[in-house]
């Protein structure tokens, strides 16, 4: 039985597609309900112990109130829940993980209670701030985007605004920090900022331009992929590690600007596909077509 058990389990992970977020999640949860996860009366999965929330049912309405005792929301938890428009977390809950609220896009009332001490990468993906209460110390919200508490990380941009301007004592974007903002036009980062994380502007479709400030060092993968409306993206600095990715699926993407003498580094990192081939990359001195 157990050896059965585990060809099953192989079986899906190896037929789990990355590009097919709710495939994953299905294949996951098949994996949980066979590692003894239990499902309440309205097809929300717990641990046994129900200390974790695992998973809930994508059919899931109306208001929804999280088991007493609960401490962990896992990853994708309530991910594509489009009909919940209200949830309760317990003051038990002390951790609410990746994309935990992700796509809920009927959600108008949701409280992060003082008992939580960490987030995972944009839990509240899609929300706006005046559907998003916080009582934690670890975090705040103010002018619409949600800090940690010293303010110096975003990890989640809360508003569907064209344009957003992030406060200078701001240190690092976080992965799917504003991430499908559909609206969002333009964003003004500060000289402060050293890290853009993992599709920190994934999907932001309105994005025209973009300016990299110099202080920022470190640009992870995908970071502004399948951004449609990117045509120019103009770097002030040398950045030291540039995810070659960072710009996949930008079909409009025709100009990238660098500072002088960068040239010959901003092209290796990039490893600019043929799909990019007509993109010009330029500096004061230099034009060069990538061929």
């Amino acid at each position: 039985m157990k050896e059965s058990k585990k060809r099953i389990k192989d079986a899906l992970k190896k037929t789990t597609d990355k590009s097919d977020k709710f495939e994953k999640l299905v294949m996951d949860l098949a994996l949980k309900k066979m590692s003894g996860a239990q499902k309440d009366r309205f097809g929300v999965y717990y641990s046994k112990k129900q200390k974790r929330l695992l998973m809930a049912s994508k059919t899931l309405e109306g208001t929804y109130k999280i088991a007493e005792g609960t401490e962990e929301i896992e990853n994708n938890a309530f991910w594509g829940c489009a009909f919940i428009d209200h949830i309760e977390i317990p003051e038990t809950v002390k951790y609410i993980g990746n994309e935990a609220f992700a796509r809920c896009v009927s959600l108008q009332d949701l409280t992060i209670p003082a008992s939580v001490e960490m987030l995972g990468k944009n839990p509240f993906l899609g929300m706006v701030s005046e559907n998003l209460h916080c009582l934690t110390h670890e975090y705040v919200i103010e002018n619409k985007l949600l800090f940690t508490a010293n303010k110096q990380k975003i990890i989640s941009c809360l508003t569907d605004a064209a344009m957003v301007i992030i406060p200078k004592n701001v240190v690092e974007l976080n992965d799917l920090s504003f991430s499908r903002r559909r609206k969002l036009r333009k964003i003004v980062i500060p000289d402060t900022v050293v890290r853009i994380g993992s599709d920190a502007f994934s999907e932001c479709d309105a994005l025209e331009e973009v300016v990299i400030p110099a202080s920022v060092q470190v640009i992870e993968p995908h970071a502004f992929s399948e951004c449609d409306s990117l045509r120019k993206v103009t770097f002030l600095g040398t950045v030291n590690s540039l995810a070659r990715n960072t710009f996949s699926n930008c079909d409009l993407l025709k100009k990238i600007i660098v500072p002088e003498g960068s040239l010959p580094e901003y092209l290796k990192d990039l490893h600019l596909p043929l799909e990019f081939e007509d993109i010009v990359v330029e500096n004061i001195k230099h034009v060069v077509k990538h061929e």
